[in-house]
């Protein structure tokens, strides 16, 4: 996939672009994560104040926040939560549907993918 001039400028500006990208688009990550998630996933982390907006908006202001704190590990690991819980239902629909396998099991090599990218995040920091 070729990068536009705006995603390598995104990038550099936000090295979590990226991993943004990769949640928020269903093609790549293989699940869909809803704002509610990610409202709910802001809580458990203790940040107080989000508001239910667009994914991309919750997105951005719990990683930046988890950047600011020091816990990109911590959101990490509650994403991936999230993600093993969706391959769980995966698997649950592929043992009641077995003619799904094919489809599904796409599915859930795209959010093992997804994790990681995930397992880098915390190597990322901006901060170095």
């Amino acid at each position: 996939m070729v990068k536009t001039k705006r995603e390598r400028n995104e990038e550099q500006s936000n090295p979590y672009s990226g991993v943004e990208r990769q949640l928020l688009n269903t093609f790549f990550s293989g699940l869909y994560i809803s704002a509610k998630d990610f409202l709910n996933l802001g809580r458990k982390m203790g940040f107080d104040g989000l508001a239910l907006k667009s994914r991309e908006l919750l997105i951005k202001e719990i990683i930046a926040r988890s950047e600011k704190e020091g816990r990109t590990g911590e959101f990490s690991q509650n994403i991936v939560i999230i993600i093993d819980e969706r391959i769980a239902q995966y698997s649950k629909l592929v043992e009641n549907y077995p003619r799904s396998l094919s489809q599904i099991s796409q599915l859930i090599q795209k959010a093992n993918a997804t994790k990681r990218v995930l397992a880098t995040m915390g190597t990322n920091s901006i901060y170095g």
